[in-house]
């Protein structure tokens, strides 16, 4: 029989200085029966899971040899799972446990046998950006027109090439062809002939199923492949209830109907313990439409409201936006008030990140926390209205995708493209390096090496390291240009760099670094980054959007008003103001991106907002509730 105590807790605390947990996250640790847990914004839901499952390896191996299975929605979160873990980190990363994302567990245990099952070898890449590369090839390679007639009634529709071409319905006369089902025809036999010939004859090849038969699989085609495995093969829920003893979704907010699915199908009617961790009032990801969609919290559940991240007087204006209702308890010591910056459309670009950057000073937040200062926004770019960029010109859209490959030979090899020259290739393996210093937190005068601080910092302090590295490169870029793999040369690298510090390699740390790292990178090193100077005062503004600052902690954050149907700061001044305002789809979504951006800070909340878009009784409100209103020009 497992059991956790105080004891077990206490054990676990003093691995860790400074780590005590409140009575609200000992009830959630100590608990082992199926369980939903509706954890606050920077409760430490994470650091009490990995608590409760290091205790439970510590306990390991079960009667039945069974293990733990733990799902999360992003490789970020599932290494901070891992560099949490204490000193069970290796029975709990070795069968029959697995630690891994969603995704990673479709693929491995239901798509892939499906596919093996079906087709009797396994897929040759599962990547949605590669498979829809090899779709619009294959579409341009039919006819460049057509493919351009494609993008453009994309752009008129807020959509993709592919996207207008796999919503393109043909009548029953098989003259016309309507997008998205609606009544006017987009395009006709009568109007472009050889444009609708040639769409024809590509839809009539059905290229999505080819490219499948060939092992080319997006995400949503694993998906697809593990419910079949399911309806299929009934049995199979017996082998993982054999093999899982406890299931632990964490992020569980994120979790789309399909996913709840596949949990439902493995684990119902069981034994088997299934927690579920999450925020609701954080539901960003998951294409809910609903409040009644997505993940139904049961009535049972354990809450945690207890926030170690936010101050008292943030906590207090960010419960206005929680679509479920959820009482915060701040932190008292942090007395600092939310600020409203009322900025001007003309001078909105030089003045808001400045001004925010002031504020910070004023403060003397540079020498405080984790000195993590962002600006945050929920749309990129607006043509018409304005978007992050508005406030940052050089503002750089990225795409959020994560790519499977092993080595960064693969990596450039799949872009196929032509003469990249060999700075290119020295300057991103320079940036993985550097990528993995930061995971290992070796630092320069508390500062994070950049390619350009640890080649001056090399060459001042260790000519012989500093030469071997040149050297290194050197040869890691003749076997790129040889379509050779220099992982070997990479470590090597990284071995001479610990040891200035007195570390050693973790390769497998290594390799996901690589694994992970963006071939963006390249040219990219250093931007959205805003960097405020004033005499001796020096520090960078990072500028994201709020999707990708999810689950993390800054020491001061800068909402950005942007458009999006209409601006979002203006439609939700109400609840800025403490006040009700009536649900919709619409204004739910907005609430839960903005609930995500206004509670990531440790000390400061800022937000910008159009002085067009505010009245002098608006700001006589805000006041009376908490903010400092200060107008910017």
């Amino acid at each position: 029989m497992i059991e956790i105590t105080d004891t077990h807790i206490s054990e676990f605390e003093s691995k860790f200085e400074g780590l005590s947990f409140d009575d609200e996250s000992k009830e959630f640790i100590k608990c082992l029966d199926s369980k939903d847990i509706q954890a606050c914004p920077g409760a430490g839901k994470t650091t009490s899971l990995v608590a409760k499952l290091d205790i439970i390896a510590s306990q390991m191996p079960f009667k039945d040899n069974s293990g733990i299975l733990v799902l999360t929605h992003t490789n970020v979160s599932v290494d901070e799972i891992k560099a949490k873990l204490a000193a069970n980190a290796k029975i709990l990363l070795s069968y029959p446990n697995h630690v891994g994302t969603f995704q990673s567990f479709v693929n491995k245990y239901l798509a892939i046998p499906m596919y093996i099952k079906l087709k009797g070898n396994r897929p040759e890449r599962i990547d949605t950006e590669m498979f829809y590369k090899k779709f619009e090839d294959i579409l341009k390679s039919y006819h460049a027109s057509v493919f351009g007639w494609l993008t453009n009634v994309g752009k008129q529709r807020r959509d993709s090439a592919i996207g207008v071409y796999q919503k393109l319905t043909l009548n029953s006369n098989n003259d016309k062809f309507f997008y998205n089902n609606q009544r006017k025809a987009i395009l006709t036999y009568a109007s472009k002939q050889r444009f609708f010939n040639t769409i024809k004859t590509i839809k009539e090849r059905n290229i999505e199923r080819e490219l499948i038969f060939n092992g080319y699989l997006t995400y949503d085609h694993c998906y697809e492949l593990a419910l079949k495995y399911l309806n299929d093969y009934t049995n199979m829920k017996e082998v993982f209830q054999k093999r899982f003893k406890y299931v632990f979704v964490d992020e569980v907010q994120d979790t789309d109907d399909r996913q709840f699915k596949i949990i439902d199908k493995l684990f119902s009617n069981s034994d088997v313990v299934v927690q579920r961790i999450g925020d609701k009032n954080q539901e960003i990801f998951s294409n809910v439409k609903s409040e009644a969609n997505g993940w139904i919290i049961a009535d049972n559940h354990l809450e945690i409201k207890n926030t170690k991240r936010l101050s008292s007087r943030i906590s207090e204006k960010v419960t206005h936006f929680a679509i479920t209702p959820q009482e915060l308890n701040g932190n008292s010591d942090i007395e600092i008030q939310p600020i409203v910056f009322l900025f001007d459309k003309d001078s909105m670009h030089e003045t808001v990140l400045l001004e925010f950057g002031k504020t910070i000073e004023e403060y003397e937040l540079y020498n405080t926390g984790n000195t993590t200062f962002k600006a945050l926004g929920a749309v990129k770019i607006h043509n018409e209205k304005y978007g992050i960029s508005a406030y940052y010109p050089d503002f750089i859209q990225t795409e959020n995708t994560s790519l499977e490959y092993d080595t960064l030979l693969e990596k450039f090899n799949s872009i196929e493209q032509e003469n990249i020259l060999p700075k290119e290739y020295r300057k991103a393996l320079l940036t993985v390096i550097i990528e993995y210093l930061k995971m290992e937190h070796i630092k320069n005068n508390d500062r994070y090496f950049t390619n350009t601080t640890l080649l001056k910092f090399l060459k001042e302090n260790h000519k012989e390291v500093y030469s071997d590295l040149k050297l290194k490169l050197v040869k890691a870029v003749e076997k790129f240009n040889n379509k050779e793999c220099s992982y070997e040369i990479i470590k090597e690298i990284v071995e001479n760099l610990l040891g200035l510090f007195e570390k050693s390699i973790n390769e497998q740390k290594l390799k996901d670094t690589i694994k992970n790292f963006k071939l963006e990178s390249i040219q990219k090193v250093n931007q959205n980054k805003f960097y405020y100077s004033n005499n001796d005062i020096n520090f960078e503004i990072d500028i994201s959007t709020i999707h990708k600052a999810k689950g993390e902690t800054h020491t001061a954050t800068l909402v950005l008003e942007t458009f999006n149907i209409k601006y979002d700061l203006q439609q939700l001044l109400k609840l800025l103001k403490g006040q009700t305002l009536q649900s919709s789809t619409t204004i739910d979504r907005k609430k839960k991106l903005l609930y995500v951006a206004m509670s990531r800070p440790t000390h400061l909340l800022c937000l910008a907002i159009n002085k067009d878009h505010v009245n002098d009784d608006d700001k006589r409100e805000l006041v009376e509730k908490g903010y400092i209103v200060k107008t910017i020009c």
